[in-house]
């Protein structure tokens, strides 16, 4: 479904462009992160796309690691936050703090002024600060005393929570999970990965050794370069049809949003960049569907639990045929 070329706002050339800046990062990432393809091409594709991701999963499957890794290749600045329920929105946003002998007020920020930020078991974190970090995403800016104060070009926000142990947790509300762009579960390493790791050829042994591949220029280059992918008409109304199907699905309380359209268009877009094209065909829709919707779906008698709507939308795309010209 490839355009005409009056259609598109980026060529095929810078499209290539993008795809070696994804390339060089992928190459960097995997140096430390073993048999994680799936997983750290939609982190990419979540950077480029300029959005924020959720991983659940259980500890030790290398979830910081990754996101120290992407920050250490693309030369950026990286924090981590420890979810838990004394923690204050001034802990991760930033407070105003006495400066000198005149004890004149000076704003100092917070973790979350970082490119890539782990917010680790962000359920454990009380809805007050959950509410205020998710406004920094949203507005890529926290307001601090009166101020607005725009976060780091690019900034990407890493959550993780451990579906298992959820007791002590505020669990996120749908508004709230609506604001991420994706969720994903890796899941364990396969056996030959896990030997790698053991043995130190990766892993964060490894980490010490990831170097920048490309520059923040390149990065915010890349975002914009994105945003000119074409999206014919057929596909945007595929993903709509989508959309309205998790809506009507029986099992379905609750469909997923136009965000959630809005949000896969992006990645899409993403992923077709990152793969040398200038516009989407729709396996970059289908590829990234359950990652983009699963966690948007609300089903009956499952309330809050992701698996139940990736089931959904896999049904939802067998049943809603994809254009095929």
């Amino acid at each position: 479904m490839e355009p005409m070329s009056n259609t598109a706002t980026i060529d095929a050339t810078t499209a290539a462009r993008v795809a070696d800046v994804a390339g060089s990062i992928r190459s960097s990432v995997e140096r430390v992160i073993a048999g994680r393809t799936d997983t750290i091409d939609t982190v990419l594709a979540c950077l480029f796309a300029r959005g924020h991701l959720l991983i659940e999963d259980i500890p030790g499957v290398g979830k910081t690691l990754l996101a120290q890794a992407l920050a250490a290749s693309i030369g950026g600045s990286f924090h981590r936050i420890q979810g838990t329920p004394d923690l204050l929105p001034g802990d991760v946003t930033g407070t105003m703090v006495p400066h000198g002998d005149e004890f004149e007020l000076r704003f100092r920020p917070g973790p979350i002024f970082s490119n890539i930020v782990v917010f680790d078991e962000l359920n454990r974190a009380n809805p007050r600060t959950q509410s205020a970090l998710l406004e920094a995403t949203e507005e890529a800016a926290v307001t601090v005393d009166g101020t607005t104060r725009e976060l780091p070009h690019p900034f990407v926000l890493v959550a993780t929570q451990n579906p298992v142990e959820m007791a002590g947790t505020y669990p996120l509300g749908e508004g709230a999970l609506d604001r991420f762009t994706a969720v994903v579960t890796p899941g364990r390493a396969s056996a030959d990965d896990e030997v790698d790791v053991l043995t130190g050829r990766r892993g964060r042994s490894q980490l010490s050794s990831v170097t920048p591949v490309v520059d923040i220029d390149d990065v915010v280059g890349a975002q914009r370069s994105v945003d000119g992918v074409f999206v014919a008409d057929p596909i945007a109304r595929w993903i709509v049809d989508v959309l309205a199907a998790t809506r009507t699905h029986p099992q379905v309380r609750l469909g997923a949003s136009t965000r959630g359209g809005v949000a896969l268009v992006a990645l899409a877009r993403a992923r077709a960049a990152m793969a040398g094209r200038h516009y989407v065909v729709p396996d970059d829709v289908a590829s990234l569907a359950v990652p983009a919707l699963a966690h948007r779906v609300i089903v009956a008698n499952a309330a809050g639990s992701v698996d139940a709507g990736r089931e959904v939308i896999a049904e939802c795309l067998n049943r809603v045929p994809a254009p095929t010209a």
